[in-house]
């Protein structure tokens, strides 16, 4: 079956966009509570994992190690954890296409159209990238927006470090040449479109595969037309490595809150995808919050509350009542329901052993009757 789905978008509900509360607004008469304070997260590896060092060109003959940080220990990078945070409030929050205008694959210089698949007319305007400050949706109020227009900057309220791993559980997975990682094929109009061609599918995840049989990889360099081989060779870290992260956050109203602690627990029967070869079984990850710290620095900061306890902690027990509450409020009010109900089946933990999921490939694509087929018609077709 092919690797990737999509969770639909509700073309019938825009982005909720609102005047943000900015970073040094700390309490004020028509002000809500605001929300500050900082997560420890556990991060477990359930397949092996992988994500490269970037020390330049790579040695063919060696294969490339996974990342670490300056003191020798094998990262997560911050930048990546927030990028996986935000495509999922994104998602499940209702926010813009912050990355994404329609358009797939620009063409080279010289053709005719700018893109091999232009699909923005298959794109409301107003689910388009935020460009405005003081009118963001919930993903750009929370980690921000940088769209360059004249109000259109600003600076996210989520800061997330970089995942180090626990020294004693890094186990390494042998070293594997992947197959190679074909490009998107979004003018295969019956996986990007919906059923009625009048909007893009939605928002693309990958489906977990079912660790007892491996990833998929090959036994040697693949090289098609170019020189440089289609494939990478990789050492993985091996599934039951451990991470621990930190993460910071400030002036959060309740629903940002929600929004941000959905994306990382998700639900029950659920689990998180991350880092290179996603597509051929690596990656799949689970996320554990710890110890949640709350502080309120409007009763820091005011005169009358001075002196009184402004910090509150929460673990165990405590801190799972507190997410059970924060993200049950905000499922009921406020979490796009379409897009839920899609990435339930695609991030379902454990995956179902029986799917086999890969590309199909050039050769279904070029045959006639397989033009209108959607993704779940693939599952025979490797």
């Amino acid at each position: 079956m092919n690797p990737y789905d999509f969770a639909r978008i509700d073309w019938n509900r825009p982005p909720e966009r609102r005047k943000p509360i900015w970073h040094h607004r700390l309490f004020g008469s028509n002000l809500p509570r605001l929300y500050s304070g900082s997560l420890e997260l556990r991060l477990t590896a359930r397949t092996p994992i992988f994500i490269p060092a970037t020390s330049g060109r790579e040695d063919r003959h060696k294969p490339t190690p996974f990342i670490q940080d300056g003191t020798g220990h094998y990262i997560i990078p911050g930048s990546s954890l927030k990028g996986l945070l935000r495509s999922l409030v994104e998602t499940l929050g209702n926010g813009c296409l912050t990355l994404f205008d329609g358009n797939y694959e620009r063409s080279k210089p010289g053709e005719r159209s700018s893109a091999k698949a232009p699909y923005k007319d298959r794109v409301k305007p107003e689910f388009l990238h935020c460009g405005d400050d003081l009118y963001l949706c919930i993903a750009c109020r929370l980690f921000g927006s940088l769209k360059e227009r004249e109000r259109g900057v600003f600076m996210g309220k989520v800061n997330i470090s970089d995942a180090q791993a626990d020294p004693e559980t890094v186990v390494h997975y042998e070293p594997m040449y992947t197959l190679p990682l074909v490009e998107p094929k979004p003018h295969h109009r019956a996986f990007y479109l919906d059923e009625r061609e009048r909007y893009i599918a939605g928002r693309k995840f990958y489906f977990h595969h079912d660790p007892s049989k491996g990833p998929w990889k090959a036994n040697k360099y693949i090289s098609f037309t170019k020189s440089e081989p289609a494939n990478r060779y990789i050492h993985p870290l091996n599934y039951g490595t451990v991470f621990y992260a930190r993460l910071a956050f400030t002036n959060l109203e309740r629903d940002e809150l929600g929004a941000l602690l959905l994306a990382i627990v998700l639900e029950e029967g659920m689990c998180h995808k991350i880092g290179y070869a996603k597509p051929l079984g690596l990656g799949s990850i689970v996320l554990e919050p710890l110890r949640l710290e709350l502080i309120d620095y409007a009763r820091r900061y005011n005169l009358a509350d001075r002196g009184r306890g402004n910090r509150e902690l929460f673990e165990e027990e405590a801190l799972a009542q507190f997410i059970g509450e924060v993200v049950g409020e905000f499922q009921r009010e406020h979490v796009q329901r379409l897009a839920l109900e899609d990435l339930r089946r695609i991030w379902r933990w454990p995956p179902d052993p029986t799917v086999e999921y890969r590309y199909p490939d050039k050769s279904w694509f070029d045959q006639p009757e397989n033009a209108r087929k959607r993704i779940a018609e693939t599952r025979d077709s490797a």
